[in-house]
Protein backbone atom coordinates (compact mmCIF):
# COMPACT_ATOMS: atom_id res chain seq x y z
CA UNK A 1 0.00 0.00 0.00
CA UNK A 2 1.55 3.25 -1.03
CA UNK A 3 1.47 6.18 1.18
CA UNK A 4 -0.76 9.10 0.59
CA UNK A 5 1.17 13.21 0.96
CA UNK A 6 -0.28 14.71 4.40
CA UNK A 7 -0.17 18.28 3.49
CA UNK A 8 -2.37 19.41 5.93
CA UNK A 9 0.08 19.44 9.53
CA UNK A 10 1.85 22.61 10.22
CA UNK A 11 3.67 24.07 7.19
CA UNK A 12 7.50 25.01 6.88
CA UNK A 13 8.76 27.87 4.37
CA UNK A 14 12.36 28.10 3.14
CA UNK A 15 12.46 31.21 0.56
CA UNK A 16 14.70 31.58 -2.31
CA UNK A 17 18.09 32.74 -0.79
CA UNK A 18 18.19 29.93 1.96
CA UNK A 19 16.88 27.44 -0.48
CA UNK A 20 19.85 28.07 -2.82
CA UNK A 21 22.15 26.91 0.15
CA UNK A 22 20.21 23.14 -0.33
CA UNK A 23 20.33 22.65 -3.93
CA UNK A 24 23.27 22.91 -6.06
CA UNK A 25 21.41 25.17 -9.18
CA UNK A 26 22.95 28.53 -9.14
CA UNK A 27 21.82 31.62 -11.57
CA UNK A 28 19.02 31.18 -14.40
CA UNK A 29 19.15 27.43 -13.93
CA UNK A 30 17.82 27.87 -9.75
CA UNK A 31 14.23 27.94 -10.98
CA UNK A 32 12.14 27.24 -8.00
CA UNK A 33 10.99 30.77 -5.34
CA UNK A 34 10.20 28.87 -2.29
CA UNK A 35 9.28 25.54 -0.25
CA UNK A 36 6.19 25.98 1.56
CA UNK A 37 6.07 22.65 3.32
CA UNK A 38 8.36 20.23 4.06
CA UNK A 39 8.71 16.77 6.22
CA UNK A 40 11.87 15.44 5.79
CA UNK A 41 11.59 12.28 8.61
CA UNK A 42 8.50 11.27 5.82
CA UNK A 43 10.40 12.51 2.76
CA UNK A 44 7.17 14.73 1.59
CA UNK A 45 8.00 17.85 -0.14
CA UNK A 46 5.91 21.20 -1.42
CA UNK A 47 7.41 23.92 -3.77
CA UNK A 48 6.19 26.78 -5.88
CA UNK A 49 7.60 28.71 -8.90
CA UNK A 50 5.87 31.72 -10.08
CA UNK A 51 6.27 31.76 -13.93
CA UNK A 52 7.75 35.39 -15.44
CA UNK A 53 9.67 36.13 -18.75
CA UNK A 54 12.94 36.07 -16.99
CA UNK A 55 12.08 32.18 -16.00
CA UNK A 56 14.63 30.40 -17.66
CA UNK A 57 12.46 27.95 -19.97
CA UNK A 58 10.23 31.43 -21.11
CA UNK A 59 9.84 31.35 -24.82
CA UNK A 60 8.85 34.71 -26.12
CA UNK A 61 7.21 33.43 -29.50
CA UNK A 62 4.76 31.59 -27.46
CA UNK A 63 4.56 33.82 -24.71
CA UNK A 64 5.40 31.02 -22.02
CA UNK A 65 6.69 28.03 -20.85
CA UNK A 66 6.00 24.51 -22.58
CA UNK A 67 5.09 22.25 -19.95
CA UNK A 68 7.81 20.02 -20.20
CA UNK A 69 9.39 22.60 -17.94
CA UNK A 70 7.59 20.93 -15.14
CA UNK A 71 9.93 18.35 -15.65
CA UNK A 72 12.57 20.51 -13.89
CA UNK A 73 10.74 22.32 -11.35
CA UNK A 74 10.39 18.81 -10.06
CA UNK A 75 13.85 17.57 -10.19
CA UNK A 76 14.47 20.59 -8.45
CA UNK A 77 12.04 20.25 -5.98
CA UNK A 78 13.32 16.91 -5.36
CA UNK A 79 16.90 17.88 -5.07
CA UNK A 80 15.51 20.47 -2.14
CA UNK A 81 14.45 17.35 -0.41
CA UNK A 82 17.49 15.87 -0.12
CA UNK A 83 19.60 19.24 0.82
CA UNK A 84 17.15 19.39 3.75
CA UNK A 85 17.95 15.80 5.04
CA UNK A 86 21.05 16.13 4.41
CA UNK A 87 21.61 19.63 6.34
CA UNK A 88 19.02 17.89 9.24
CA UNK A 89 21.17 15.29 9.97
CA UNK A 90 24.45 17.10 9.84
CA UNK A 91 25.62 14.83 6.19
CA UNK A 92 27.33 16.69 3.55
CA UNK A 93 24.87 17.76 0.70
CA UNK A 94 25.06 14.84 -2.29
CA UNK A 95 24.48 15.33 -6.05
CA UNK A 96 21.93 13.43 -7.57
CA UNK A 97 21.25 12.23 -11.06
CA UNK A 98 18.31 11.36 -12.85
CA UNK A 99 17.60 7.81 -13.88
CA UNK A 100 14.15 7.91 -15.37
CA UNK A 101 11.04 9.79 -15.20
CA UNK A 102 7.93 7.53 -15.84
CA UNK A 103 4.11 8.22 -16.06
CA UNK A 104 4.75 12.07 -16.76
CA UNK A 105 1.25 13.41 -17.59
CA UNK A 106 -0.01 17.09 -18.37
CA UNK A 107 -3.14 18.44 -19.08
CA UNK A 108 -1.90 21.60 -19.89
CA UNK A 109 0.73 22.55 -22.62
CA UNK A 110 1.59 25.80 -21.60
CA UNK A 111 2.52 27.74 -18.16
CA UNK A 112 1.87 31.74 -19.12
CA UNK A 113 3.46 34.51 -17.12
CA UNK A 114 1.75 35.33 -13.74
CA UNK A 115 0.91 31.49 -13.16
CA UNK A 116 2.55 29.72 -9.97
CA UNK A 117 3.36 26.09 -10.82
CA UNK A 118 3.28 24.13 -7.22
CA UNK A 119 4.63 21.05 -6.93
CA UNK A 120 4.22 18.38 -4.16
CA UNK A 121 6.68 15.46 -3.81
CA UNK A 122 6.49 11.94 -2.07
CA UNK A 123 9.69 9.35 -1.64
CA UNK A 124 7.68 6.63 -2.22
CA UNK A 125 10.48 3.93 -2.69
CA UNK A 126 14.69 3.96 -1.55
CA UNK A 127 17.00 1.04 -2.28
CA UNK A 128 20.82 2.01 -1.05
CA UNK A 129 21.63 5.49 -3.10
CA UNK A 130 18.31 5.38 -5.48
CA UNK A 131 15.12 7.13 -4.48
CA UNK A 132 12.12 7.11 -6.48
CA UNK A 133 9.11 9.98 -6.35
CA UNK A 134 6.14 10.55 -6.82
CA UNK A 135 5.06 13.69 -8.13
CA UNK A 136 1.80 15.94 -8.69
CA UNK A 137 2.19 19.75 -10.43
CA UNK A 138 -0.89 22.27 -9.54
CA UNK A 139 -0.54 25.23 -12.08
CA UNK A 140 -3.10 27.90 -10.40
CA UNK A 141 -3.81 25.28 -7.41
CA UNK A 142 -5.52 22.58 -10.05
CA UNK A 143 -3.94 19.30 -10.25
CA UNK A 144 -2.54 19.16 -14.00
CA UNK A 145 0.29 16.66 -13.87
CA UNK A 146 1.38 13.94 -12.46
CA UNK A 147 4.67 11.31 -12.78
CA UNK A 148 7.60 9.12 -11.15
CA UNK A 149 10.74 10.69 -10.83
CA UNK A 150 13.68 7.95 -9.76
CA UNK A 151 17.31 9.47 -8.78
CA UNK A 152 20.78 8.10 -8.01
CA UNK A 153 22.57 9.82 -5.06
CA UNK A 154 26.23 10.17 -5.75
CA UNK A 155 28.20 10.66 -2.29
CA UNK A 156 30.83 13.64 -1.83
Amino acid sequence: MQRKPDYKESKMTIEHEELATLVPHRGKMFIIDRITDAKVDEWIIESETKITEDFMFYEKNIDGVPNYACFEIIAQTVAALTGLYARENNLPPNIGFILSVTNLKFDFDLIKPGETVKVKALRDAVVENMHSFRAEVYLNEKLSASGKLTVMEAKQ
